[in-house]
């Protein structure tokens, strides 16, 4: 653990950087919607952003070797830092759910339902899929090199022939003595087909070995309290001593909604920090109570009662206080249109739209984290997402409308936002005009699915599934390498030790770990994606390829004219 002062400096410099790169973000942004807009392409930029940083850095480092030096130096620990708080930004989409009419109660129950059944079957389906597609994959590598081992086996004993000597003897049986470790089979499977830990062991387990004894004085815990959170504490102050004298005098809401959602949110973080490093609770009560303490879930429902107590006080309606928390204008929107000469006034910006700003610039960001995992993403694990993404957007595109209209959701527009109900926010948006589907449902689903799957995830049903799954695999991986040369088995342990590095270990491409990001990048979206990367799993680089990938192909899907005229003709007849 760094000293206190260290830890602030250290915290003070990230946070510079990550605000550059954020306005970097936004920049870059704002140059391609431009260029989206006059081809007339309807495509997430922030989407095309993160890409083209990822292709970027992938480049250079082709030429320079000194790229992942400085990315690790100076640009990982902003890049994180980022990544913590880009979930602000998922808040403002569940608070806009208040715009919905409320549906009857029949209504919503079978929203529930429809939402439940699709949710289950995605998640089995991607799971399902994608852990023996990844098992064949790993097993074709395994035996490719293991047939290569047989092969430098096989000249070394020629050579041997030719000039036998004790010395070459000697040489040979050194070559292929390897550590105890990876002599079996089983232990061997054992190591490739367990990571590190799962996301909600890691968050836990992180937390709790970072947790730095304080000392007993009440004054010096208070002191470094505020040190490790300032913006939590500059948030508070802002909101009492500018945010509602302000409001009060001049009428305008922008500041005071401002503080009072980022003072919500570092506050909900802090809790639930101090919850997983609590030593005076059970484990089994920390994990439930930190699950409970979801940032974005009490951050939503904060603001939520801000607005409905904000209408009480100024006697406004819904429509008109909501609008005071978001009018999309973010930064990259306010940039494009001061570069085209338009003036925005003075309430352009408010306190959703910075949010979503932080949002976008953490989807950007998000190229540095696949630049940080290229070496995983570019194996034969990434053809496993991209095939599994692509068969998932597919059915939920032809079959998800269908399936919503015969469980009689209606009206059309209700089945139709289930041909994108998973699908990222910023991406869903074009398959939704294009169906004519509803985007107040279809948000509301993206949006609580994130959040049940961080709750889930926070709760270990990921580690207890996945302890499951792993112990399946294994037994299978016995079984079907017990025919093996153990001879070569143990050549191949040895030669992956060998191999690996400090950014990659053997263990991220096994199955469990590229289905678990597979199956989370599908269903949880970008929410469940941020998850990931702030607990540090190695699953995180796959999700968030399944969930561009997923995104990308649904999009695709349903602007193939024949496919989407018969979506739209199955749930509207008439039409």
């Amino acid at each position: 653990m760094l000293p206190i002062h260290l830890e602030m400096w250290s915290k003070l410099r990230d946070g510079f950087v990550a605000v550059v790169i954020g306005l970097a973000a936004q920049l870059l942004i704002a140059g391609i919607q431009s260029i989206l807009e006059e081809s007339d392409v309807d495509f997430p930029p922030s989407i095309l952003a993160m890409a083209g940083v990822f292709a970027l850095l992938l480049t250079c480092g082709c030429f320079l070797p000194g790229v992942d030096g400085f990315y690790r130096r100076h640009l990982q620990g902003p890049a994180n830092l980022l990544n913590r708080h880009m979930s602000i930004g998922f808040t403002i989409p569940f608070v806009m759910i208040c715009r919905s009419e409320l549906a009857s109660p029949e209504t919503i129950g079978l929203i529930i339902l429809c939402f439940v059944l699709t949710g289950v079957f995605n998640t089995v389906l991607s799971y399902a899929f994608a852990l023996p597609l990844q098992s064949l994959m790993s097993r074709w590598t395994y035996r490719s090199e293991a047939a290569e081992i047989a092969d430098d086996d096989r000249k070394g004993k020629s050579e041997e022939k030719k000039q036998p000597s004790p010395g070459n003897l000697e040489k040979g049986r050194a070559n292929l003595t390897v550590p105890s470790t990876h002599l079996s089979t089983s232990t061997m499977v054992s190591h490739l087909t367990s990571r590190s830990s799962t996301p909600a062991e890691k968050m836990l387990n992180d937390d709790a070995a970072a947790e730095e004894t304080l000392p007993a004085n009440r004054w010096t815990t208070t002191c470094h309290f505020i040190l490790r959170n300032p913006m939590l504490i500059l948030s508070w102050l802002l909101l009492v001593v500018v945010g509602l004298p302000l409001r009060y005098a001049t009428q305008h809401d922008t500041f005071l909604a401002t503080c009072l959602l980022s003072a919500i949110w570092f506050t909900t973080l802090a809790i639930q920090s101090g919850v997983k490093t609590s030593q005076h609770l059970r484990p089994s009560l920390r994990t439930l109570l930190s699950g409970l303490s979801n940032p974005v879930l009490w951050t939503s429902l904060a603001m939520i009662a801000y607005i409905f107590t904000d209408c009480a006080i100024s006697s406004r309606s819904l429509p008109t206080m909501l609008d005071t928390l978001q009018t999309h204008n973010t930064l990259s929107e306010l940039i494009l249109r001061k570069a085209a000469g338009t003036i925005p006034g003075k309430d352009a910006m408010a306190a959703g739209d910075i949010a979503l700003s932080i949002l976008n610039a953490g989807l950007v960001s998000w190229g540095l984290k696949l630049y940080e995992y290229r070496r995983q993403l570019l194996s034969r694990a990434g053809l496993t997402v991209f095939s599994v993404s692509s068969l998932v957007a597919l059915g939920n595109v032809a079959l998800g409308p269908p399936f919503a209209h015969a469980l009689s959701l209606g009206p059309a527009g209700r089945d139709l936002a289930f041909a994108a109900r998973s699908v990222t926010l910023a991406l869903g948006s074009p398959v939704l005009t294009t169906l004519g589907g509803d985007a107040g449902l279809n948000a509301t689903m993206v949006v609580v699915s994130g959040i049940v799957f961080q709750m889930g995830l926070g709760f270990g049903a990921g580690a207890w599934l996945e302890g499951k799954v792993t112990g399946l695999v294994a037994r299978w991986g016995v079984m079907e390498g017990s025919n093996d040369d153990p001879e070569a088995q143990s050549r191949l342990a040895g030669r992956t030790a060998s191999t690996t590095t400090t950014t990659t270990s053997t263990s991220t491409d096994d199955p469990t770990t590229v289905a678990a990001g597979v199956t989370i990048g599908i269903n949880a979206a970008a929410m469940g994606t941020a998850y990931l990367y702030e607990v540090k799993s190695d699953a995180a680089p796959y999700s968030a390829l399944s969930m561009m990938a997923l995104g990308i192909m649904t999009v695709v899907f349903s602007s193939i004219p024949p496919l989407a005229v018969w979506v739209v003709e199955q749930v509207s007849p008439a039409v």
